[in-house]
């Protein structure tokens, strides 16, 4: 069940996560001089390890709570926080619900997260909202 849950959950971090790293506003000078100008570039924050490190500590630490286990009750919890400047993970809370009981461990979960490494913006550390998908499944 681990494996499946690793393999689900990488899938969705690569497809909400992996497609962007770096994120630029470009304002385009149209006396016709070519020049552009960055506005804005901001790196988004990471888990330490990346993608494939996030997937492992989520199927290593995951705990399918034994009421919802029973009810057969399956789907992705989405837990959204804020990272702080030095990585901290701060207010966690759940906005997409699916059982009181995996809403809880998805929010254990983030809670028993490392620190990140913070969102930079022009180099400078910045806090910044976060958003992850924890999907629970149960295998036949």
């Amino acid at each position: 069940m681990k494996a499946t849950l690793t393999v689900i959950a990488l899938s969705f971090f690569t497809i909400f996560y992996g497609i962007a790293q770096e994120e630029s506003l470009i304002s385009e000078n149209t006396s016709g001089s070519g020049n552009m100008t960055t506005l804005r570039s901001m790196e988004l924050p990471a888990f330490k390890g990346g993608q494939e490190a996030i997937a492992t500590f989520v199927s290593e630490k995951i705990e399918y709570p034994k009421m919802a286990f029973k009810q057969g009750v399956e789907g992705v919890v989405l837990v959204n926080f804020r990272i702080s400047k030095e990585g901290k993970i701060l207010n966690p809370y759940v906005s997409q619900s699916i059982h009181p009981e995996l809403d809880e461990e998805a929010i254990r979960l983030v809670n028993k997260m490392p620190n990140w490494i913070p969102a930079l913006q022009n180099g400078e550390p910045k806090e910044v909202a976060y958003q992850l998908p924890i999907r629970f499944e149960l295998k036949n």
